[in-house]
């Protein structure tokens, strides 16, 4: 009798221990102790936080409390879904934008287009002043589930004082480039670098392919068995072929590839808008290094265009307080705010921010490329698009390791890969 009320009386205070738990839980509730309304908010890379860390935003909107926190880009779509299914993930994640389509179709994301309306309505100066890529980039079959407040291209970077030491023009086609390659590979360093590892998505080797004229079907599949595939899969091979990388660049990251770089052991490679600041510590811009954007393939100069990746602020389909939500990202956006994120780090959809004379003092290349940053197009992304990326670096790969077989027989073996991902 006695064990059977022990008994009893631990199942009470194990209940109310549970019951006290759930009802003392921030997330569930969406508030803090103090009443105020919680917005959570994962940053993909520490340099995304404003450096005022929502201090103007908790002065401005004293009834919200901003809890941010950094997990990695390469993590947090992962994280976010797994948490998404436990009740407690944030209210806004910062992911690469390719990942878009498959978090809506898997009701993570909350379809947030009419309070970009009502954003646009209510307060058209401040809307005006954003790209239409912010909204694109962070949408799925026309719907907005968030915004892309940092965007950027991948251009191409040069020694400028080696090419004009070797009397050579910065190249407008790949067949130049290689022809610059060529002339600029010597025992001290190499004529180029590239990411050829499988660390990252094969986001240089879709730039490329891009800029090369490929064309994408309308579901985000890259048509690779194509004349413009053929060349990008060749430009690779002649590359290793003709020794014009280092060898081990079949392994590299993009940290080897900047590296090369930066140390002076290559004389160009495809870098990032975010990584210039730091080739700006080492080299003076329009001096000893410059940046155009990437050649054309020979003859399709004409389909010769630029891909902007982002990592847009996308909202979870659980979050309580989708307004406050919005004024965090109206936050993020502002002018002020993101004008100090954007000189020290990457691009954004801020069109004030981007022509501002601070801007382009901050960052000196800004104003070679003003026009193809406008013009550039989102690279497309398809609803797998994990697998769409692990068979790009399969061709990759095949490309580097294997210089002497044909492309088109290259492309024709992959293709079918690719295109089963619809299915």
């Amino acid at each position: 009798m006695n064990r059977k009320r022990v008994w009893i009386s631990l199942m009470l205070i194990l209940v109310i221990s549970i019951l006290a738990a759930c009802g003392g839980d921030d997330q569930s509730s969406g508030e803090n102790e103090d009443g105020k309304k919680v917005v959570k908010i994962w940053f993909g890379r520490e340099d995304f936080i404003p450096e005022d860390n929502f201090e103007k935003f908790h002065e401005e909107h004293p009834d919200i409390q901003v809890e941010a926190d950094v997990v990695p880009l390469e993590q947090a779509v992962s994280d976010f879904m797994r948490n998404h299914t436990a009740d407690n993930e944030p209210d806004i994640v910062q992911v690469f934008h390719d990942n878009v389509g498959t978090m809506v179709s898997q009701g993570a994301l909350m379809d947030i287009s009419d309070y970009v309306s009502e954003w646009e309505e209510n307060d058209s100066e401040t809307f005006d002043k954003i790209l239409s890529q912010a909204w694109d980039i962070a949408s799925w079959e026309e719907e907005v589930y968030g915004m892309g407040i940092h965007v950027g291209p991948y251009w191409h970077v040069y020694r400028k004082d080696w090419f004009e030491e070797a009397g050579l023009e910065i190249p407008e086609t790949y067949d130049e480039l290689l022809d610059a390659a060529r002339e600029l590979d010597t025992d001290e360093h190499e004529g180029y670098a590239l990411v050829g590892g499988r660390e990252h998505p094969a986001w240089w080797f879709s730039s490329m392919f891009v800029s090369m004229g490929g064309e994408y079907t309308e579901t985000g599949l890259p048509v690779i068995d194509s004349e413009a595939g053929h060349y990008l899969i060749n430009f690779y091979q002649t590359l290793m072929k003709e020794e014009l990388i280092d060898p081990s660049a079949i392994s590299w990251s993009s940290g080897e590839m900047r590296g090369s770089f930066i140390g002076g052991n290559a004389a160009m490679a495809p870098i990032g808008d975010n990584i210039f600041p730091l080739i700006q510590e080492e080299m003076s811009y329009g001096e000893e290094w410059t940046a155009a954007p990437q050649p054309a393939r020979p003859g399709a100069e004409d389909k010769n265009v630029h891909e902007i990746w982002g990592w847009p602020m996308m909202v979870s389909s659980k979050t309580e307080h989708p307004e406050e939500v919005m004024e965090v990202l109206k936050y993020l956006s502002d002018t002020e705010i993101v004008s100090e994120v954007a000189q020290r780090y990457q691009p954004t959809t801020n069109v004030e921010v981007m022509s501002s004379e601070e801007y382009q003092e901050a960052k000196p290349w800004a104003a070679d490329f003003e026009e193809e940053f406008a013009n550039t197009i989102i690279m497309p992304s398809h609803i797998n698009q994990g697998e769409v990326m692990n068979v790009l670096l399969d061709i990759q790969q095949e490309a580097l390791q294997n210089p002497d077989r044909d492309p088109a027989d290259l492309a024709a073996e992959f293709q079918p890969e690719l295109d089963a991902l619809d299915n």
